[in-house]
């Protein structure tokens, strides 16, 4: 009766292990979709954490410009059949001391990860915003950080 039950909880235990197995492999092949949105997260945040009066306006144009282009990469990972619930970390940190550098580090990475993705003919140039809206917000810090 002991091997029985033995052979019975090794047989479950090697199933599990080979149902986990195969979402793992998928889950470290992260697409470019959900890299970028875990980046935009990261550089809103950075954006935000800068408190300083001046270029009050220009960062929370910038924020805006950020959370447009993570709703369209939002859009364009779901497509695609990504859950964005559970993005992988931000793929570099950042300076607390430059919160706009690090949010512009991060946007350029971000960028580079939607260009990158897939614009399936259904995403309706979903991809295209996206770039439109980063590339805004990068325009919009490079003015306040160069000020």
């Amino acid at each position: 009766m002991r091997i029985l039950k033995s052979m019975a909880t090794s047989f479950f235990a090697l199933t599990t292990l080979l149902l986990i197995t195969p979402s793992t492999q998928a889950h470290a092949k992260e697409p470019a979709y959900l890299h970028a949105l875990s980046d935009l997260r990261s550089a809103r945040g950075w954006i935000e954490l800068d408190h300083r009066p001046e270029g009050r306006d220009a960062r929370a144009h910038a924020v805006d410009e950020v959370q447009r282009a993570i709703d369209e990469v939002k859009h364009a990972a779901h497509d695609e059949g990504k859950e964005t619930r559970f993005t992988p970390p931000a793929q570099s940190g950042g300076d607390p001391w430059a919160p706009l550098r690090s949010a512009r580090r991060l946007l350029d990475e971000a960028r580079h990860d939607v260009a990158d993705g897939h614009d399936l003919p259904e995403n309706q140039g979903l991809q295209d915003r996206a770039l439109r809206h980063i590339d805004e917000a990068i325009h919009t810090l490079d003015r306040v950080i160069h000020h």
